[in-house]
């Protein structure tokens, strides 16, 4: 038959393609219990949304936000974020 040390290698080959399968399998089914496919972002479900942004010239701009039905003009430049204020319901 064949040498020990070879028989020894094939089956720790199968025993971690079998790992990896099971691992996989529970990846898979992590990802489908959570609503989320392989293709889709996972922050895509966040109630988080931007209604609209505008160029302010260079690196700066105004966008606004809309989280949990209110909506927040923030603005956005290289020293960072800030936020502006709140907007009124428009309905």
């Amino acid at each position: 038959m064949g040498s020990p040390g070879l028989a020894m290698l094939v089956s720790s080959l199968g025993s971690l393609a079998v790992i990896f399968a099971v691992l996989f399998g529970v990846a898979f089914a992590l990802r489908r219990l959570r609503g989320t496919g392989w293709g889709q972002r996972a922050g895509a479900s966040l109630p988080i949304s931007v209604i609209a942004s505008r160029s302010l010239g260079g690196q700066n701009m105004l966008v606004i936000a809309q989280a949990e039905g209110q909506r927040f003009l923030i603005g956005v430049s290289r020293a960072g974020i800030a936020s502006i204020g709140r907007l009124d319901s428009h309905e």
